[in-house]
């Protein structure tokens, strides 16, 4: 079955304008276009756009998710390069996680501090 961009927002939950930013990109050169210019998705495309979706949510340059559709298109050849582009992204979402965990420590240290500094003043 194919689906047109809007059923694949439906579907997805993936606004239609991401998708056709993304299609801009290049990121989907195999979708099907009809005569009148509708491109058309299939299961496997769908499952390709929310791949590329999972990266982008790893905040996941779109030159880089290129580069993955790229080799992803070549097939089993450049595992080895895709694995290399997951991997750099884990250790980059690791990295955001820290910096996001000691954010988050200095966060509730200062609503600790406000809360005792308030009690000590209506002393």
């Amino acid at each position: 079955m194919a689906y047109t961009i809007i059923e694949v927002e439906r579907k997805t939950g993936i606004p239609s304008t991401r998708i056709r930013f993304w299609i801009k990109k290049g990121l989907f050169p195999f979708l099907q276009e009809d005569e009148n210019g509708v491109r058309y998705f299939s299961q496997r495309d769908i499952e390709a756009l929310q791949w590329v979706q999972c990266l982008r949510q790893t905040k996941m340059d779109i030159k880089t998710v290129k580069l993955y559709m790229d080799f992803s298109l070549q097939g089993d050849t450049t595992i080895k390069e895709r694995i290399k582009i997951i991997k750099n992204q884990i250790a980059f979402i690791k990295q955001d996680l820290s910096q996001t965990q000691k954010i988050l420590e200095i966060l509730e240290q200062k609503i600790t501090y406000l809360k005792e500094n308030t009690n000590n003043a209506r002393r």
